[in-house]
């Protein structure tokens, strides 16, 4: 079996589709992460939406990443932001351990007080047992279906995403 030359495979039309595929996907990407999204660049003073990501069941994690928190809420001003903290799996213990830390209690009243919503996960809520009553200041509000449900839509309504 003789191979085809090189110039007469790229001649296919499939490669001919591949590659034009390809160019309109970069392109695609473009439009999605470019400077401009939906035709207009974002305004300094819009407000910035903003979901921070916990899942792992590290009290001192927990801790830096609500400092954090606190750190980009000092550095550009609650009244340009809107922070959510979507937590599932091992991150939804944040609530339990704010129960018997004192610190990390304090930590979440103050970012409450500044509007920061902390939204937990129905389904870790539901496999491991866990209640409203067990998370500290949880309310029937703050429970979503799915975390990562949650942090999907939140990205698609535009919301940039952190993972502490």
């Amino acid at each position: 079996m003789n191979p085809l030359p090189f110039s007469a495979r790229f001649a296919r039309p499939g490669w001919l589709l591949a590659g034009a595929l390809f160019l309109l996907s970069l392109g695609g990407s473009w439009a999605l992460f470019g400077p401009e999204r939906n035709g207009a660049a974002a305004d300094a003073d819009d407000t910035l939406q903003v979901v921070y990501h916990i899942n792992a069941d590290d009290p001192a994690l927990h801790l830096n990443a609500l400092r954090n928190l606190q750190n980009h809420i000092d550095g550009s001003g609650m009244d340009r932001l809107e922070i959510k903290v979507v937590m599932h799996g091992g991150g939804v213990s944040l609530l339990q351990y704010a129960n018997e830390e004192p610190d990390l209690r304090a930590t979440v009243d103050t970012l409450k007080m500044q509007d920061v919503r902390f939204l937990v996960c129905g389904n870790t809520l539901d496999k491991r047992g866990i209640g409203l009553d067990d998370l500290y200041d949880a309310q029937p509000e703050d429970r979503v279906p799915s975390g990562i449900g949650e942090l999907t839509r939140l990205q698609r309504a535009g919301y940039t995403y952190i993972k502490p």
